[in-house]
């Protein structure tokens, strides 16, 4: 293992003791103890993501519907909390991941559309 392999099992390693990861983990395992919230959680999560990896025209339209859709669970306490968690711990993963990009100096001036 080189020493760029030994860091990155480092980092692994330290993700899971991060406050932002054991938030997410604890509402998470609290939403899975209610599998209708949790499914419906799921079915949200999922559409979100095909919507916006589908690149449809008229995409905060159709992001306005599915939040109406899902109304309910944005006056749910439960589920708002464990969107806050997972959002906390994405934007970690996402600050990670740009440090990485930053640091290789890959081009990336192709993803600014």
């Amino acid at each position: 293992m080189n020493e760029v392999e030994a860091l990155m099992e480092e980092i692994a390693k330290k993700l899971p003791t991060t406050k932002e990861y054991n938030q997410y983990k604890d509402m998470l395992s609290r939403v899975k103890e209610h599998p209708d919230l949790y499914y419906r959680i799921g079915e949200f999560r999922r559409r979100s993501i095909e919507l916006q990896m589908s690149g449809a025209g008229n995409t905060i339209q159709a992001n306005n519907e599915l939040q109406n859709e899902f109304r309910d669970l944005q006056n749910n306490a439960l589920s708002g909390d464990f969107f806050a968690a997972e959002h906390q711990y994405c934007r970690l993963i996402r600050k990670l991941q740009n440090r990485f990009l930053e640091s290789a100096q890959i081009d990336t001036d192709f993803l600014r559309e």
